[in-house]
């Protein structure tokens, strides 16, 4: 592994236990084993640079599997269903889970860059990495025609975000049920959470979220 992986992967597991500010780019270098405390600043420039990295190395390979899960579904008729349009959503990050060389440790890296204030995801992700969560998203919109955009919009960001925190829960207590000798069935935890997904997306609408246009309610 190279200097820049390392630091990039290094960055990511800090990033996520500690969050985005909670952690020095000096620190990062340092527990990275790197003896020049120029090493980051070198290989990303700032901050910002590394995130936009971390963010390229994962987001990209999940965009790219997105795009090819959609069109396997679409190919078998699942993609007419909200459930698998949650399964597209859901399953490419998921599968981080499943492997054994840290991957995970970028969906709590992703939880804690919702979660702070100084970065907006978009900036990063929009046009580069979110051409499969903009065609699922069109989809979403074809199967639910009575429910207002602005609340398909609404909760197809809610549920997204949720279902990423949802993931690091699962992650987190994966290990703490393995580390006590019991098994863990992973497969399970992801299929309910796409089960909860799908019924956050397909709730009844209450009549505080809708005013009688169709309009968000204020």
């Amino acid at each position: 592994m190279d200097t820049r992986e390392h630091l990039l992967l290094t960055a990511e597991k800090l990033l996520g236990e500690r969050g985005i500010n909670g952690v020095s780019l000096r620190e990062i270098t340092r527990v990275a084993g790197q003896r020049n405390a120029s090493a980051l600043h070198y290989h990303f420039g700032s901050r910002d640079g590394l995130i936009e990295a971390i963010f390229d190395k994962r987001m990209r390979l999940i965009d790219e599997e997105r795009m090819r899960l959609i069109a396997d579904m679409e190919a078998d008729g699942r993609m007419s269903h909200v459930r698998g349009v949650a399964e597209a959503v859901a399953m490419p990050v998921a599968a981080f889970l499943w492997r054994k060389d840290g991957s995970a440790n970028y969906i709590r890296f992703l939880t804690e860059v919702f979660l702070s204030p100084d970065i907006n995801i978009d900036d990063f992700v929009r046009g580069r990495y979110d051409n499969g969560l903009r065609k699922v998203y069109g989809i979403l919109q074809g199967l639910l025609p009575d429910v207002p955009e602005q609340v398909v919009r609404q909760r197809f960001v809610m549920m997204t975000r949720a279902g990423t925190f949802a993931l690091a829960d699962i992650d987190t207590h994966r290990a703490r049920t393995e580390a006590a000798g019991r098994p863990f069935d992973l497969e399970r935890a992801i299929e309910t959470l796409i089960d909860m997904w799908v019924g956050g997306i397909t709730a009844p609408q209450s009549e505080r979220a809708t005013d009688k246009s169709g309009r968000v309610a204020a």
